[in-house]
């Protein structure tokens, strides 16, 4: 991948304990205004989540301050994902693969199968015809 182009993995806040988004909270207010922060990486936040870079187990491993489990966790699925950021987004869906400490009755998101995820490019003939195709009769063309 490009050094200018990197992978996110957006996923729900409520694959945090309720502590753990405390104290994110805490921090992305605290790394704002340039106060110590209780967690051992950088939170950048808003009132929709948290945005952090992805640690390996050997930067993890040379921090000062214990990193939550439910962060370490989320740190290891996106790993194996690929991705070098993570962003904890309030409006995500709840990933099936991680623990879930939100509201019990919401489903898990599953991904479609992978033949049926790939996506035709858009192209300015393909955008020209559908238009058309949907216009109704008595329109202008």
């Amino acid at each position: 991948m490009s050094d200018f182009i990197k992978a996110l993995f957006d996923i729900s806040i409520y694959h945090l304990t309720e502590e753990t988004r405390r104290r994110m909270d805490a921090d992305a207010r605290n790394y704002f205004l340039g106060k110590p922060c209780s967690l051992p990486f950088t939170v950048k936040g808003s009132s929709f989540g948290w945005f952090i870079d992805v640690r390996s187990a050997a930067e993890r491993h040379c921090a000062t301050k214990p990193y939550p489990s439910d962060i370490v966790e989320c740190y290891e699925l996106a790993l194996r994902l690929g991705c070098e950021y993570i962003l904890f987004d309030r409006d995500a869906e709840r990933h099936e693969a991680l623990a879930w400490y939100g509201d019990e009755g919401q489903e898990p998101y599953v991904d479609p199968p992978p033949d049926m995820r790939a996506a035709q490019p858009l192209t300015l003939r393909s955008l020209l015809l559908n238009d058309l195709a949907s216009d109704g009769s008595g329109m202008d063309y």
